[in-house]
């Protein structure tokens, strides 16, 4: 993921970067999430906001800059069930295993907590974009793209409801230097696209909710901590007992 993140560093990253982080933003905002876990990092300062008594940690594969834990999105060394958001930042499209990063995350993910999942999307303009791309070896051309009835059905594989997908950022950057100035003339102040046109959107936002069978939202005293995995990598996921852990940060 560095190259991505080289990428993000970039005057079209940057402006991506901050669309993204606003309607996150906005969407989170909405949710009951006291523990959030974002997956994957923007750097240059731009992340989704929380407020009130909601806490934020994130989690990327690269060392340094406003990274909290540097682990894999594949097997994270958390406590299954520890966090009630998590977000998955351009996650499924440049990994060669996407199934296993969006299971990870609904391991971690607590009964009616919310996966939030940030994509680039086949069928748009961005897409053909990828297509004729001079450099597609490189992002965000480089990536996977997942359509986002795709990503839903794996949410509904692994037990959450998904609401209908949300689309920003019609435009992608084109070749000429131009581009800033232009874009955000075209479409300034749009975090999302709204129901019409959000399937023309380069970028798309799909929100699924962890259901448990007769379950209503637990109370939050009944919420498991936010729990690190002593030993890293090769314990995350296996069934290691509370004894084997430690909280980390947040005393829940």
């Amino acid at each position: 993921m560095r190259a991505l993140h080289e990428w993000f560093a970039t005057p079209a990253g940057q402006d991506l970067a901050d669309r993204e982080s606003r309607l996150l933003t906005r969407r989170l905002a909405g949710l009951y999430a006291r523990r959030i876990l974002q997956v994957g990092a923007y750097g240059q300062g731009y992340s989704p906001a929380v407020f009130g008594n909601a806490r934020q940690w994130v989690v990327d594969d690269a060392t340094g800059g406003s990274i909290d834990l540097a682990a894999d999105s594949r097997v994270m060394p958390l406590a299954s069930g520890s966090v009630d958001g998590v977000v998955l930042i351009h996650q499924l499209e440049f990994t060669a295993q996407p199934h296993q990063v969006i299971r990870e995350a609904a391991r971690v993910l607590a009964p009616e907590g919310h996966l939030l999942v940030i994509g680039f999307n086949p069928h748009s303009l961005w897409g053909l974009r990828r297509i004729v791309a001079t450099a597609p070896a490189t992002p965000p051309w480089s990536g996977r793209y997942l359509a986002p009835g795709r990503v839903a059905d794996w949410m509904q594989l692994l037990g959450m409801v998904p609401r209908r997908p949300e689309g920003l950022s019609i435009l992608p950057p084109p070749l000429h230097r131009g581009w800033p100035a232009q874009r955000r003339r075209v479409d300034r102040g749009r975090e999302s696209l709204g129901p019409g046109l959000g399937w023309l959107g380069g970028v798309h936002l799909v929100v699924g909710q962890k259901r448990v069978n007769g379950a209503a939202n637990p109370p939050h005293q009944r919420r498991r901590r936010f729990e690190i995995i002593p030993g890293g990598l090769t314990q995350a996921g296996t069934g290691a007992t509370r004894s084997q852990r430690e909280g980390w940060h947040d005393a829940g």
